[in-house]
């Protein structure tokens, strides 16, 4: 089976530090027979984004799956759900659950985003049946009450601008999350955030890891679950 391909995180960022770190290493050479150890690190720094969308989001995502304990029959959302790396991770452990994918599909932070590349995924992992995308806004999730028993997002509440605008979006986790809901939130940033607007509205916070270095950017995970249905009208 051919392996799906989940593209390359900040593509653009990766490609400077790898060309200029090169640049900087032959010029040193060529023209002063010395080392750049600036170029060195340069290079270093873009072989390590490289690793970690190669291989070290694949390691973080079983990690992530497996203490979350996805069940044969869970109903999952994976909120900004890209190219589908966790959509497909989570489908692949139903039978009788539901996977479903929402994202705007911006090209701006992951190389070749879009649905039909999360849906090409899905064909390649086997998992088409079990999963369900649709282009939607995390701030305004189309669906009911209570409809998930596990919800994922990784790398994709922060893009979200305004501290207004990304309490909202939790505000649509937990309105779409029943009883019992395990969440694992990855992000780079506003971690602590989410964890005390999650607190507020019926979770129960387990733990926010130290950064993980698996993945470039490092990332610090939370997770969290669902302890009773909160009133949340009021706490908006």
């Amino acid at each position: 089976m051919k392996k799906a391909n989940y593209g390359v995180d900040a593509p653009l960022v990766v490609f400077l530090y790898l060309a200029v770190g090169a640049l900087c290493f032959i010029l040193a050479i060529v023209r002063a027979h010395t080392i750049s150890y600036f170029g060195i690190l340069l290079l270093v720094i873009g072989g390590y984004m490289l690793y970690g969308s190669k291989c070290g989001k694949y390691k973080m995502r079983e990690k992530v799956l497996q203490r979350l304990v996805v069940r044969e029959n869970d109903m999952v959302l994976d909120v900004g759900c890209g190219r589908g790396l966790m959509l497909n991770g989570a489908a692949r452990k139903l039978k009788t659950g539901k996977a479903y994918g929402i994202d705007l599909w911006s090209g701006k932070d992951q190389s070749g985003n879009s649905r039909n590349a999360t849906l090409k995924n899905a064909q390649l992992e086997g998992t088409a049946d079990k999963i369900k995308v649709q282009n939607a806004d995390m701030c305004a999730l189309p669906f009911k009450d209570e409809t998930f028993s596990v919800i994922v997002s990784s790398l994709a509440i922060h893009n979200v601008s305004g501290e207004d605008s990304r309490k909202k979006a939790l505000l649509e986790i937990a309105r779409v999350a029943g009883n019992g809901c395990r969440v694992a939130i990855l992000d780079l940033a506003h971690v602590q955030e989410y964890a005390d607007i999650l607190s507020k509205n019926g979770f129960m916070v387990e733990e926010i890891s130290k950064n993980k270095w698996q993945m470039f950017p490092p990332v610090r995970v939370l997770y969290a679950r669902r302890q009773k249905i909160a009133n949340l009208t009021s706490k908006k």
